[in-house]
């Protein structure tokens, strides 16, 4: 099994340069007005433009509707999204929105938050989300939000989440998130093969938006050995 790397919260083309040199599977530009890492239409417009590989660009929002999702998504023509919001109906709305309009591919990650436990409401909805949606993305919630609270999930609770996630629907990937780091990764490198990707952000950061390349270089050598 080939675990897929994405980096998120690029916020300049001379880090996305360096990054996508490294051959990583996504790199995930933020336009959430709450993000330390969001950047502008106008910006992510420009990055993708500067992208060798057109295909690694990931639209990363916490849109209002389907309407405003396939705004964007037209705006910036990046058809891998993440979302950190949206119900299932939003999304088989979206889905259904994004094929009458321009009939590209659309790769959807829905981001699902988890703390120390997983109660019936979230398994309730792991469950509704993996068959709508092409990716679930894991991340630690804190105050009901998901995203930038640099902590990480419990791993056998991520565990847990993607046994069940599996369990409904096999071809839905799922992703472990919130606050991966280098040492906490060789800490779980074992467990990782239990995930489709991970994905780093907060973890491999020297300040908020700016990478270190350095550290994203050791974890994909702990991912390839994986």
């Amino acid at each position: 099994m080939t675990i897929k790397v994405k980096v998120c919260g690029i916020t300049n083309e001379k880090d996305m340069k360096k990054i996508e040199k490294l051959n990583v599977n996504h790199i995930g530009f933020i336009n959430i007005e709450r993000s330390k890492r969001n950047i502008s239409l106008e910006k992510i417009e420009y990055l993708e433009k500067k992208l060798i590989n057109k295909r690694v660009g990931t639209l990363v929002l916490e849109p209002e509707n389907a309407y405003n999702t396939i705004e964007k998504i037209n705006r910036t023509q990046i058809f891998n999204i993440q979302l950190h919001s949206l119900d299932n109906y939003e999304i088989r709305y979206l889905k259904w929105l994004n094929q009458y309009h321009n009939c590209n591919y659309l790769n959807i990650t829905k981001v699902i938050g988890l703390q120390n436990r997983i109660n019936q409401e979230t398994i309730n909805e792991l469950k509704q989300h993996c068959l709508y949606a092409d990716n679930i993305l894991l991340d630690y919630i804190k105050d009901g939000l998901t995203g930038g609270t640099n902590k990480q999930i419990p791993i056998e609770t991520a565990i847990k989440a993607s046994k069940i996630i599996k369990s409904i629907s096999n071809k839905t990937q799922v992703t472990l998130a919130g606050g991966l780091n280098l040492e906490y990764l060789e800490k779980i490198q074992e467990k990782i093969s239990y995930f489709d990707m991970i994905d780093i952000n907060s973890g491999v950061e020297n300040q908020p938006g700016r990478k270190n390349i350095s550290q994203i270089k050791k974890i994909l050598k702990i991912i390839e050995e994986t």
